[in-house]
């Protein structure tokens, strides 16, 4: 591990992602409202994040990145759409 040069983290920030394991917990008036306003199916996650990473060894920085799919600034987007105009309403589970 001694030859080992040049290695950089990088973190990874998906969101909410639509997976067996999240939609096993969409049990309450809560969890359906948040699955259904910010979670993101796996291909649609992937289109944005495998490009980002593929292009952080060409852009020559060896500082380490932080990519995030669903940030700050969108979470609150889609809430307030939410709520101001139902957006985004029984796109994944039924609501009551």
């Amino acid at each position: 591990m001694q030859e080992v040069k040049n290695v950089v983290v990088h973190n990874l920030s998906p969101g909410m992602v639509t997976t067996d394991l999240l939609m096993s917990g969409a049990t309450t008036k809560q969890a359906k409202f948040f699955i259904n306003v910010l979670a993101e199916p796996a291909e649609v996650v992937a289109e944005y994040l495998v490009p980002n990473i593929r292009s952080i060894p060409t852009n020559g920085s060896w500082k380490p990145t932080y990519i995030r799919f669903l940030t700050g600034i969108k979470a609150y987007s889609q809430i307030f759409s939410r709520l101001a105009f139902g957006a985004r309403r029984n796109r994944y589970v039924l609501e009551d």
